[in-house]
């Protein structure tokens, strides 16, 4: 009896305690319920709000970057593509283990850039060992002619300013702004190449002859197919140069188009986890409908800077988190002291691959970028769960095992772990009649800077990216709160020289990262101390139509 008193009396605590702890709670709104497609509502978050939505980025200015009619022009070395991007995930020809100090203090300078730690602090070992001054070696080669340009700058500066108030210079050239110097471009002819051979005549240039017209309707089809193609084209000459900027009707297309525009943006969910169409009765919302006439967002000027600045998903490449952190090794049995025990750098990487049907991969693995990457595909990951459940159930090989012969066994061991998902984008905020400040042009205009606005008024922030995918479990579901953000670049040292263009899209900052379980309805949040935001990567043949 005394034993069943004492187990009341606790029973009666335990339940007391837990009343008084889920009193605070009742007011909020219950957890979300899943629905038939195995997911939580696209309209709620999980009850807590997470820490890294407050973190800001190391790699962000901090400020909102000015739109200035003209920029686009001055960002082409950044839309265009270099060899360096499009093939960065493909097969390399084998390079030889560097010799000389400098030569592994350069390799250690490249593969700390890739992210890979380890690598870098092996090469950089062997390079002092070999020459105690070997950064002195190292910023004399890459960076002496900076240095002296840097310093010829201000005498140089001085000596005109000297000869200036001796003498008054008779021709001094006129600087134009960007917009009248690339409108002086328009009745400029196509040149032709040089001879191949001096003394030669010079080889034909047919497109020199095709009518503005013409040349307007191959740059249009050139947009369609491939817009870093039409943003080289820029390169060429002058003429090209003048349509690439001014032919807005191009950029209106490339924007409205389904192709790499905002018509294949989602702003709800498109399909389940599993990749199944979800079929809704009315139509999907579209920022800029080609059935009704739209018009420029107020704070730009142009349709290009909408294709740039406006918020969007980028189908031809992968969005890559490298992670590295440091946690201390076990030290030797043998030794009492502590100073010399090891500290091992750890490496990972998530990967996001995003697909126009709203379907997205979701990846952690320690396998680099060069290994995995040019094999994630909704193909090869069917593949590989096709082999893994073959060999779970010791079942005989089949056709799904004739993937291994295309895809390596290091990527197809990772892509086993992959996880399906879905995502979408978080739709606009409809403008105001009565406040004119919280309109959507006005949360673009902040592109760079977390828009306060939009926190204080509870308005959506259009930068916001939500993902839902498979869990480790058939019970589990995962949620990735992202923010689309902007590469920032370093300021030039020379007040003189103009800052380069961000590349816009390129950047995916965490907001939060959160574990839903289906049977018990309940939220568990994910850490992350040690990521750092997803930067796009450029794969060739991805995503062309």
């Amino acid at each position: 009896m005394e034993d069943n008193a004492e187990l009341e009396t606790f029973r009666r605590q335990w339940r007391e305690e837990v009343s008084r702890r889920t009193k605070p709670s009742k007011p909020e709104p219950a957890h979300p319920k899943l629905s038939r497609s195995s997911a939580a509502p696209s309209s709620h978050f999980p009850p807590t709000r997470h820490e890294a939505s407050e973190r800001k980025d190391e790699e962000e200015d901090g400020g909102a970057t000015s739109v200035d009619h003209g920029e686009i022009v001055h960002g082409v070395g950044h839309l265009s593509l270099g060899v360096s991007d499009e093939d960065a995930f493909h097969s390399r020809v084998p390079r030889s283990e560097p010799k000389s100090a400098l030569e592994h203090f350069e390799r250690a300078v490249e593969r700390e850039a890739e992210g890979s730690l380890g690598d870098s602090l092996h090469h950089y070992r062997k390079a002092y060992r070999l020459d105690a001054a070997v950064d002195k070696t190292y910023r004399n080669k890459h960076f002496a002619s900076l240095w002296k340009k840097t310093a010829q700058t201000p005498a140089s500066s001085a000596s005109a300013g000297s000869a200036t108030t001796t003498q008054q210079p008779t021709d001094e050239p006129t600087i134009l702004p960007t917009p009248e110097l690339i409108a002086s471009f328009a009745h400029l002819p196509i040149p032709q190449a040089e001879p191949v051979i001096e003394n030669t005549p010079p080889p034909p240039c047919p497109i020199a002859k095709v009518p503005s017209e013409v040349l307007v309707e191959i740059l249009r089809h050139v947009a369609v197919i491939d817009p870093a193609a039409f943003c080289r084209t820029a390169l060429v000459c002058k003429r090209l140069a003048y349509h690439f900027a001014n032919e807005q009707h191009i950029w209106k297309r490339l924007c409205q188009g389904s192709e790499f525009g905002f018509k294949a943006m989602h702003y709800s969910f498109a399909c389940d986890i599993h990749g199944i169409p979800e079929y809704t009765l009315g139509p999907r919302y579209t920022p800029f409908p080609r059935s009704i006439p739209v018009q420029i967002p107020e704070p730009l000027s142009s349709w290009g800077e909408v294709f740039q600045m406006f918020p969007r998903i980028r189908f031809t490449g992968i969005y890559i988190s490298t992670v590295n952190y440091t946690r201390p090794g076990a030290a030797s049995v043998y030794q009492n002291t502590s100073w010399n025990s090891p500290i091992h750098i750890v490496t990972y990487y998530r990967y996001l691959r995003f697909y126009p049907d709203g379907t997205v991969i979701y990846l952690l693995s320690t396998v680099e970028p060069l290994e995995v990457v040019p094999y994630i595909s909704q193909e090869n990951l069917k593949a590989a769960r096709a082999i893994s459940q073959k060999q779970h159930h010791r079942q005989g090989p089949d056709a799904a095992s004739a993937a291994t012969d295309t895809v390596p066994p290091v990527a197809m061991g990772a892509l086993k772990q992959a996880h399906r998902g879905r995502w979408r984008l978080a739709k606009p905020a409809p403008a105001s009649d009565s406040s004119e400040e919280a309109t959507q042009g006005d949360i673009i205009s902040e592109y760079d800077s977390l828009p306060v606005k939009a926190q204080s008024t509870g308005e959506p922030d259009p930068r916001d990216l939500v993902i839902e995918t498979e869990g480790v479990g058939p019970k589990y579901m995962y949620l990735l709160h992202l923010s689309l953000r902007s590469v920032s670049t370093h300021k030039p040292t020379n007040s003189n020289m103009t800052p380069p263009n961000p590349s816009k899209n390129t950047k995916l900052a965490w907001k939060g990262y959160w574990s839903y379980n289906k049977l018990t309805d309940d939220w568990a949040e994910f850490g992350l101390k040690n990521d750092r935001a997803f930067v796009f990567r450029r794969v060739r043949g991805w995503g062309m139509h």
